[in-house]
């Protein structure tokens, strides 16, 4: 079925006055410090309204198959040059939140392309779980409303052909010397941890640093899952920008099984750095 047209979001990353009435509409707020928050979402009329003048669905999912939304991804991600997704996430340090994920979006799709078909005729990449009928129900806004504050994450593939639209369409954020600092700063404290750490250590570590200001500890895995999926933290499976990875790897070496806060190839982190990548992302 396709969607119709009037309920397809933009592909664009919300800012100023839209994300002020997208966070109402779904239940957001700014606390005092500057960090996100929960709040009762609106049902006023203006807000509902100011959110359609400005071309914005609430809550109207769009139905996708899983080919659509593999084929989609693959086209848009070849729009985006390695290095522009690579500043992007630095960025997302402190100046651009949404810059975080794209990192992580396009390693799913780097090697898909020649990763072996399954029997449903797509890699064994992620889009059949969940989807037994074969289709995923989306909503464009709250992902982009998502990426704006900052959370990123790894589990359902699904989830990245907005970003990846969005990126293609309007472009990715380039970092300020104050987000460069901040990935030194970052790398820095990963590096003179003591073999053995675990994620959950790492996380507070960076927690207690203060490096990612008003950031939540959802917030902080998701930075941490895109330097393990560049390769900077190397886990007990391949960074996604270096090779395919299948599903059933994944679930193999998913590290206190499907109930832990984190996935791989962060889980499988016990300390240290790869110089190699991280002198890359010192370069941007």
């Amino acid at each position: 079925m396709t969607t119709p047209r009037a309920a397809l979001a933009p592909r664009r990353v919300p800012t100023g006055a839209e994300l002020d009435v997208l966070m109402r509409l779904y239940g957001y707020r700014f606390t005092r410090t500057g960090a996100v928050a929960g709040a009762e979402a609106s049902t006023d009329s203006a807000d509902l309204a100011g959110a359609a003048a400005l071309g914005w669905p609430i809550r109207v999912p769009e139905r996708l198959t899983a080919g659509e939304i593999f084929e989609r991804s693959l086209a848009a991600a070849m729009t985006l040059d390695d290095d522009a997704v690579l500043r992007a996430f630095v960025a997302g340090l402190h100046s651009a939140p949404r810059g975080r994920q794209t990192v992580i979006s396009v390693g799913w799709c780097r090697h898909l392309a020649a990763a072996a078909l399954a029997a449903d005729g797509m890699p064994d990449c992620g889009l059949s779980v969940d989807a037994p009928d074969g289709m995923h129900d989306v909503d464009v806004t709250e992902e982009l409303l998502r990426l704006a504050l900052g959370w990123s994450w790894n589990e359902q593939p699904h989830h990245y052909l907005s970003d990846l639209e969005a990126a293609s369409s309007e472009g990715l954020p380039s970092p300020t010397d104050d987000d460069r600092e901040r990935l030194r700063a970052l790398l820095d404290l990963i590096a003179g941890l003591p073999d053995g750490t675990r994620p959950g250590e790492l996380e507070k570590a960076v927690a207690r640093a203060k490096i990612v200001p008003r950031s939540d500890k959802y917030q902080r895995y998701g930075i941490l899952l895109g330097l393990a999926e560049y390769g900077v933290l190397r886990g007990s499976i391949t960074p996604s920008w270096d090779g395919f990875v299948s599903r059933r790897e994944i679930a193999e070496a998913w590290t206190g099984g499907p109930r832990s806060d984190v996935p791989p190839p962060l889980s499988g982190w016990r300390g240290g750095i790869d110089e190699r990548k991280a002198s890359s992302l010192r370069s941007l």
